[in-house]
């Protein structure tokens, strides 16, 4: 893998009032519900959406910047967000301060890049400046030629996380939907072009996207063996649909999938894509939602195999998940005097319970904590 983010740290951000995640190939999230998992989930999707100059949409959303700082303004004026990458030897970090503004906004008053071509080097720092209200990341183009290359890797490096919260599967959700056909060059994080996207991978003339399109396939029959093979079709110039074809070769619409088979496919398609597509960092909520344990299995398994390709990490409450993880890649979320703590454990801290007993026993012991 040439990229890693080794490094998420965040200060005043919702009851994440200072924690760092340390993600490593593999991760997964667990704790109970209001323990902060969708707080740090928000900031890996915000992360990205800051370098498309999307912070006000952003903010605009979650109903104002008094709701998204650490028991609003008066108590957390400003928001720091820190991402660490490692690129071969190379270290990039990305730093943020976001303050609260008048109408309710998060203004940038200090946005910088710093960098440390190896271990022993001096690590470098340059400025983008404050007083914007959306990232210069992707506009900032010094004369110095190092500070330059510095920011084609941080875009790339922050462009590359993805995050899909594959949610709402009802009859009336986009991905139930007609796809916009030109929409096809990356899979949405809701999965709202899924049925573009399944188009291109069937049409395409590259060996690549033509195995990742029949492993796909065969993922999905191993989940919902009735599902002989999707059937992506293009209903106009605009827009496609996705049909399936079934056991006894009839074929059927995308709305007699059931909720639970439909959210599989898309989850699939997202770590089974060619390998050229796949982001650098994958984080997926709650996996299991609708799921049957063997294609959460099935998933997880998938996760894995696509691991020394990108970073995946899964947000759960679901303990049985922890049984398809070890103990290093666990990270227990639980909420501490109105604040958000992570806690991470090793093999040996866990060794003689876990001769005994599964990791998911030992959580549902309360020895990892993360209960209600």
């Amino acid at each position: 893998m040439p990229s890693l983010l080794q490094r998420v740290s965040v200060q005043g951000f919702a009851s994440l009032r200072e924690i760092t995640l340390h993600p490593g190939h593999m991760s997964v999230l667990i704790g109970p519900n209001g323990s902060g998992k969708s707080n740090l989930l928000r900031v890996l999707k915000l992360l990205p959406l800051l370098r498309t100059q999307s912070l006000q949409r952003f903010v605009g959303e979650a109903g104002g910047a008094s709701g998204l700082l650490h028991y609003g303004p008066r108590r957390t004026p400003v928001l720091t967000l820190e991402a660490e990458f490692t690129d071969g030897a190379q270290r990039f970090v990305y730093h943020v301060e976001l303050a609260h503004a008048a109408g309710d906004r998060l203004l940038y008053t200090n946005e910088e890049l710093r960098y440390q071509a190896a271990e022993d080097q001096e690590e470098l720092a340059f400025s983008l400046g404050g007083g914007h209200w959306e990232s210069a990341l992707r506009e900032y183009s010094p004369g110095d030629p190092l500070a330059s290359f510095v920011a084609r890797q941080m875009n790339r490096l922050i462009g590359g996380m993805s995050f899909f919260h594959v949610h709402d599967t009802s009859m009336s959700s986009a991905l139930r939907a007609h796809a916009r056909a030109v929409d096809d060059r990356y899979l949405r994080s809701d999965g709202s072009n899924l049925a573009s996207y399944l188009c291109a991978l069937k049409a395409s003339e590259q060996a690549e996207e033509q195995i990742a399109w029949r492993r796909i396939n065969a993922l999905v029959s191993r989940i919902a063996p009735v599902v002989k093979e999707l059937c992506p079709v293009r209903v106009s110039d605009t827009s496609v649909r996705l049909d399936w074809l079934d056991d006894r070769d009839e074929v059927f619409g995308v709305h007699q999938l059931s909720d639970g088979t439909l959210r599989a496919i898309a989850l699939l398609t997202a770590l089974a894509q060619p390998t050229s597509r796949l982001p650098a960092f994958i984080s997926i909520d709650e996996p299991e939602l609708g799921l049957h344990p063997a294609a959460i299995r099935l998933l997880i398994e998938q996760a894995r195999a696509v691991a020394t390709h990108t970073q995946v990490l899964f947000a759960t409450q679901s303990e049985t998940v922890l049984d398809y993880f070890e103990p290093e890649e666990v990270v227990v979320v639980e909420r501490e005097q109105g604040y958000t703590a992570l806690k991470t454990f090793t093999p040996e801290a866990l060794e003689g319970w876990l001769e005994d007993y599964t990791l998911s026993e030992v959580f549902d012991k309360g020895l990892l904590g993360g209960q209600p």
